[in-house]
């Protein structure tokens, strides 16, 4: 047996073998170089009709396994004809007994695949000049950085690299990389992983440039869009929704009627399908939810969406995803050690990744944890209903259980009824504790800091001043207690769902659902108990910090405390999930470099770790004629932001720059108190000469760009999302007004940690992290100009300090050769109106 299946898979078959009762399993068994059996995953419990969806799943050099469990272990027809589909596809076919102790191979196991290089004339084939996308596309114009971008990335397949690679805006890096991705996808039948941090450029990808790439080629292949489980409908949920709808309140009935009616009816079953948008707290209660996933033994598994999701995607050959989607796929990866079967995605060797500049965030938030009083009383809330007894979980188990249980089992009803009425005691208990403290402690934070939580906020760091003293001496204990109250909480759910394993099958059947939610809450109070532990710890390794804030919950208002932990450094967990698992990584954005340099890059997401001779890097510029078609502006006597008499004069210039313009102006804010005042104040008087003002937060980003695109003279005053991921080309966007240069807040605590462990290496903090970080985002403010070589326009810079500081430089470097004209207000505003002037077509 060792020979074709190593002991860990065997000990897993036996498990979920007994589990099944001893009934028929299929496994998928992924095979190391000597064609051994080395990990194996549950596909399907029952009859051959589980073969197709498993079919699926399978790729290359895989083995598909089931147990006979009469210890015969002969095939039978059926298996016959299972094993020649299988073998079709390169897939092995093993029988085996219940206890895994004897073995019949139907379809011995596939060597692996020879990998088949790409060779670059057939990328030229496509995107040089004359190629297949130049025939196809109008107004096609030849793009040589577009084409050094795909040979470079052609080249990090080939020779398993990790490739960081800046595109200027203009390059079409998005068909840069979909060609090689998808030829070597195909060649191969490898998948490949592309990954982005936008919807924007998700919905680019899929419904834009792979429909035209399979349109203008002769490449086939298959792409798709993979979501996060949480945007799926649960039919089980909802099948409990339509049966219980007393378990929602009467405000939510309306909406969930309609989403029930439309569950009848959807193919796709993903919240963006719906009609309308669903009440946060609405879609809570009915979507899939991993802890609440009863998986193949769902009665609703074969038609679920969200698993028929993951079956298209095991069948793509291309997968974009977003960050936060691929970061739980590779936790769980590491977590687990599973790299060559499926976890949140199917397995996959090689990831392109776009819009590569955000990682360092999209990591940190995701390692980053937070709890609250709403933390608890969600989870609290839906063990039973804080007002209405007879509705939650525990009701619904207790009725359930008087309902389905026989007479005959009156010892384990008496049980059972004694541990849910333990819950219901401690279920309170534990939510009274958990608000009590949290509030005292918020209040206490309050007090003890008077005067210096500015805008109602507090951000509290556990830094030894502050563990040090009377205050987390009082409120230590206090949270150790709550998090071992919660663990405590926890095991008894546990030991609810122990004494359920005594329940009769046709009864334990019934109450799947309410099972399956029970061990979710269960997890998630496991989850709550750790996340308080790892705050306590004040790990060396990570940030923990107090929020405390004032904030309006329903009709009146209420203290809020945030125990919040982010890790200090994400570069280690980036190499070891990423770099050291995957053969090829490609990083690609607009902005990765300051200056010419990659260094900052590299130490915050650990490609300095990496193997130096895998690291390629590779610098393309934009294919614009900046010198010609753009022009910044900085005026050198406004005070600096912040200063007196800034918000005033920069009002006064920013109204004659955007008359000078004709509207068509992005005025960019670091922070909503300047933008609200200096949209309030230039709002009535440009609006009075015809110009529509714009606000951020008036509308969806969707609608608000499509109102300013449509709008020849409108002006759009926004912030931070609109840095980035808009694109306006042409005359309705002429000219790009930057308030502030985009330092982040020095004092978010995050931000303040990793500046002292900087500053504790002997770094500046400064000039490696926090100028970087600025340039990197005011790249991100410029590159919103210039889209197309017919594009005109100005990018006014109203901080000084970008010409007055020795820092500055730094911004000023990291722009392409672009004319810079820096002088007193009224010269900048003569410069500006001479630009427009040269360019009457443009400007109107």
């Amino acid at each position: 047996m060792e020979t074709f299946l190593a002991a860990q898979a065997c000990a897993l078959m036996r498990e979920a073998i007994a589990e099944a009762r001893g009934n028929e399993v299929f496994f998928l068994g992924h095979t190391d170089a000597e064609r051994r059996v080395v990990s194996v995953e549950v596909l399907a419990r029952g009859s051959q009709d589980a073969v197709p969806a498993i079919m699926q799943l399978c790729t290359h050099g895989d083995v598909v396994l089931h147990n006979h469990p009469s210890g015969v272990l002969q095939p039978s027809n059926a298996d016959i004809e299972v094993a020649s589909r299988l073998g079709a596809l390169g897939v092995g076919f093993y029988i085996v007994d219940n206890p895994v102790s004897d073995l019949y191979r139907v379809v011995e196991a596939f060597a692996p695949r020879e990998r088949h290089q790409l060779d670059p004339a057939r990328i030229a084939e496509i995107l040089a000049e004359g190629g297949q996308v130049a025939q196809r596309l109008p107004g096609w114009e030849e793009r040589p950085e577009q084409l050094r971008m795909a040979f470079a990335v052609s080249e990090a397949f080939n020779l398993n690299q990790l490739a960081v690679i800046e595109a200027g805006t203009g390059t079409g890096k998005s068909l840069a990389y979909l060609v090689p991705a998808a030829l070597w996808a195909v060649r191969n039948e490898e998948r490949v992983v592309i990954s982005t941090n936008t919807i924007n450029l998700q919905e680019q990808l899929i419904r834009k440039d792979i429909p035209f790439l399979q349109r203008s080629t002769d490449l086939e292949f298959h792409a798709v869009l993979v979501k996060g489980r949480g945007n799926y409908l649960c039919l089980r949920r909802s099948e409990t929704a339509h049966t219980e709808p007393g378990l929602f309140d009467a405000e939510h009935l309306g909406e969930l009627r309609a989403i029930l009616d439309w569950a009848e009816h959807t193919r796709d079953g993903s919240r963006e399908d719906l009609p309308f948008i669903p009440k946060e707290s609405l879609w809570e209660e009915v979507r899939c939810e991993i802890d609440q996933c009863a998986r193949v033994r769902c009665p609703h598994y074969s038609r679920c969406f969200f698993h028929r999701a993951r079956r298209a995607a095991a069948a793509a050959d291309l997968l974009v995803v977003n960050h936060a989607l691929l970061l739980s796929d590779l936790a769980l990866r590491q977590q687990t050690d599973n790299y060559t079967a499926a976890a949140v995605l199917p397995p996959f060797d090689r990831i392109i990744l776009d819009e590569a500049h955000h990682l360092e965030d999209v990591a940190t938030r995701f390692f980053s944890s937070q709890v609250t009083r709403f933390t608890f009383s969600r989870l609290m809330g839906r063990l039973r209903h804080p007002r209405k007894a007879e509705r939650g979980l525990l009701p619904r188990f207790m009725s359930q259980l008087s309902k389905e249980l026989p007479d005959s089992e009156d010892e384990l009803y008496r049980t059972l009824h004694e541990q849910v009425d333990a819950l219901t005691v401690a279920r309170q208990t534990l939510l009274d504790q958990a608000v009590e403290t949290l509030e005292e402690a918020g209040e206490a934070l309050v007090q003890s800091a008077a005067g210096r939580n500015e805008g109602g906020e507090l951000k509290l760091r556990l830094i030894p001043s502050f563990t040090g003293g009377r205050l987390w001496a009082q409120f230590q204990p206090r949270l150790r207690a709550l998090a071992n109250e919660s663990a405590l909480f926890a095991k008894q759910l546990r030991a609810l769902l122990k004494t359920c394993n005594a329940l009769p099958e046709k009864t334990a059947d019934k109450m799947l659902s309410t099972l399956v939610e029970l061990r979710g809450c269960a997890a998630r109070c496991e989850g709550i108990s750790a996340d308080l532990d790892l705050f306590i710890a004040a790990d060396a390794g990570l940030c923990s910090w107090f929020e405390v804030a004032r904030r309006r919950v329903g009709r009146g208002e209420m203290l809020v405390t945030r125990l919040c932990t982010a890790p200090l450094e994400v570069a280690e967990n980036l190499d070891e999930a990423v770099y050291q698992r995957f053969r090829t990584v490609v990083m690609t954005s607009a902005t990765l470099a300051v200056g010419e340099s990659f260094a900052y890059l590299r130490e915050r997401v650990g490609l300095d770790r990496a193997e130096k001779e895998r690291l390629r890097e590779l610098q393309l510029p934009a294919p614009f004629d900046y010198r010609e078609q753009a022009l910044v502006a900085v005026p050198t006597d406004l005070p600096e932001p912040g200063r007196p008499g800034f918000a005033e004069q920069a009002r006064d210039l920013i109204e004659r720059c955007i008359l000078a313009a004709g509207g068509r102006t992005f005025v960019l804010f670091t922070a909503y108190g300047l933008l609200r005042r200096l949209h309030g104040e230039l709002a009535p008087v440009l609006g009075a000469r015809g110009y529509h003002c714009l606000r951020q937060g008036e509308a969806n980003r969707h609608r608000l760009l499509k109102q300013f695109a449509d709008e020849d003279s409108s002006v759009l005053f926004a912030t931070d999302s609109f840095w980035e991921g808009v694109d306006v080309p042409g005359r309705s966007l002429e000219q790009v007004i930057i308030t502030r240069l985009p330092f982040r807040v020095p004092t978010e605590p995050v931000l303040e940690a990793r500046a002292e462990a900087i500053a504790q290496r002997g770094g500046d903090p400064f000039m490696s992290y926090t100028v970087p970080q600025a340039v990197i985002k005011f790249k991100q403010g410029f590159g919103r100009l210039i889209r197309h070589r017919d594009d005109r326009g100005v990018v006014l810079i109203l901080d000084s300090r970008v010409v007055k500081k020795g820092y500055g430089r730094a911004f000023l470097r990291s722009l392409p050769d672009v004319p810079v004209t820096a002088a007193g207000s009224a010269e900048v505003q003569e410069a500006i109106a001479r630009f427009f002037a040269a360019h009457p077509a443009e400007a109107g």
